[in-house]
């Protein structure tokens, strides 16, 4: 009931400042005017995917309309299908004005071929970009993960870190410490893996993930980044099979090969998140949005028992990666320039807290100044995710234009790894198949790096 009645106070705050701004000029407080009509008549095609955030905005957008007299004509599509009609729709003049884009997905790809309007010029245009917009107020990694090749794609709307989540009954009971790096990770994981967790006191897993082919790649980006690897060199060659990636393939293994289910390497984040919420698991790698799941489904064994930490840190610096939504301009559009100010009107500090209200982990640092905006999200998830916003990795999935293929060819390396397989052999065919794909896709000739002169051995069970 309490959260009701706060998203109540918002849209009535939200209501009354659209009431003060609604008519051709509109600003701030000591803040030069900006014309939000100055596109009046223009009609817009937005193309959004479905997700929370999508749902939070959905009823405000008649608020957009009566302010700039501009006419939305929305579609909203499940990200797969989205995909599919922006695959030639932004290819067609005026067939898409705005999209939400997924970056570490889409964003090479898109960009590269010519389907984003990037939004640099706009920014520093001041009369397209109303003076309170405040482009500095979003989180720097969330900014980050936004930009490709030092295009600005547009604002980010949504995010998420990869986060260690815990349970604090557990932690408390046997007095370990939260773990900060990878190795207290591991730590964690072997002292509390077949300890009395689950329904009735059964035995439990010290960690579970996802461990599915390429769901399971943004793990694995952790440990890389963690230990001071990327995806690619500096001539944009797979580092797969190079030693800082094999370091990472030999920890992520032995972790879930060891002290996770048998069959880690069949599940996707559905099989780990039911184990988590059943009580059967110490620990869980997974996305941060993941929270509502766990803290408010009515089936959730660990609600309220669960804390919130980035992913541990290693050698070479910080593991947690951030993965942001956003919106776009289709470079295809009729209407770029109207359709920056719906790009800025979704993003504005009053829309931003209309949809933190609403459960949704947004970019903007003043949006979580105030605890009201944020009072049904576990407080260390708060300070967990603003810490990522600072830190965070963007790239959790491969930089590459043919991201898909990509990350299954790795999924398979991970998946070696985990089975206690011969993961070096698996990774040096994998950066075969890599600059293959770079060749075909990107048309880079550059070899991959030299196989590993050692195989490795499966583990004994």
């Amino acid at each position: 009931m309490r959260r009701s009645w706060r998203f109540l106070y918002v849209l009535v705050a939200l209501a009354l400042l659209a009431a003060c701004g609604g008519g051709q000029w509109g600003r701030s407080a000591g803040l030069p005017l900006f014309n939000w009509r100055q596109f009046e008549g223009t009609t817009l095609r937005v193309l959004l995917s479905q997700n929370h955030w999508q749902q939070v905005i959905a009823p405000r957008l008649p608020e957009f309309e009566q302010l700039t007299g501009i006419k939305l004509a929305t579609e909203v599509y499940p990200q797969g299908q989205l995909w599919d009609i922006l695959e030639n729709g932004l290819k067609e003049p005026g067939r898409v004005d705005v999209f939400m884009t997924l970056p570490g997905l889409d964003g090479i790809r898109f960009l590269r071929a010519g389907g984003i309007q990037p939004i640099n010029e706009y920014l520093r245009d001041r009369t397209l970009t109303a003076p309170d917009y405040n482009w500095e107020d979003f989180f720097p990694r969330a900014r980050a993960a936004m930009e490709i090749e030092g295009a600005i794609l547009g604002p980010p709307v949504m995010g998420e870190h990869l986060a260690l989540l815990y349970r604090k009954d557990l932690f408390k009971q046997y007095q370990v410490s939260v773990p900060r790096t990878l190795d207290e990770l591991e730590a964690a994981a072997r002292f509390l893996h077949k300890k009395p967790m689950g329904p009735g006191g059964a035995p439990g897993v010290g960690i579970v993930s996802r461990g599915k082919g390429s769901t399971a790649t943004s793990l694995y980006a952790a440990y890389l980044h963690a230990l001071g690897g990327t995806w690619l060199d500096e001539g944009r060659r797979p580092t797969i099979n190079g030693p800082v990636s094999l370091e990472a393939l030999e920890r992520l293994g032995r972790l879930l090969g060891t002290y996770a289910p048998p069959n880690i390497s069949d599940f996707d984040w559905q099989e780990a998140s039911t184990l988590f919420m059943d009580g059967r698991a110490a620990m869980y790698l997974e996305g941060s949005s993941v929270f509502p799941l766990l803290e408010h489904s009515g089936t959730s064994r660990v609600s309220g028992k669960v804390g919130y930490a980035v992913f541990p840190a290693g050698p070479g610096g910080p593991g947690t990666t951030i993965a942001v939504r956003g919106l776009a301009i289709a470079k295809q559009s009729a209407n770029p320039k109207a359709a920056w100010l719906f790009l800025q009107w979704a993003s504005s500090p009053e829309m931003v807290r209309l949809a933190l209200v609403g459960d949704v982990l947004v970019g903007r640092r003043s949006a979580w100044q105030d605890k009201f905006n944020w009072d049904g999200i576990p407080a260390d998830l708060v300070q967990s995710f603003q810490e990522a916003a600072q830190i965070g990795v963007p790239n959790w999935a491969p930089p590459l234009v043919a991201v898909t293929a990509a990350r299954e060819v790795v999924g398979q390396v991970i998946g070696a790894a985990i089975r206690g397989e011969d993961f070096r052999a698996a990774a040096d065919v994998a950066a075969q198949r890599l600059a293959e794909i770079l060749r075909t896709t990107e048309g880079l000739e550059s070899p991959p790096v030299p196989a590993t002169p050692q195989s490795g051995r499966r583990r004994s069970s």
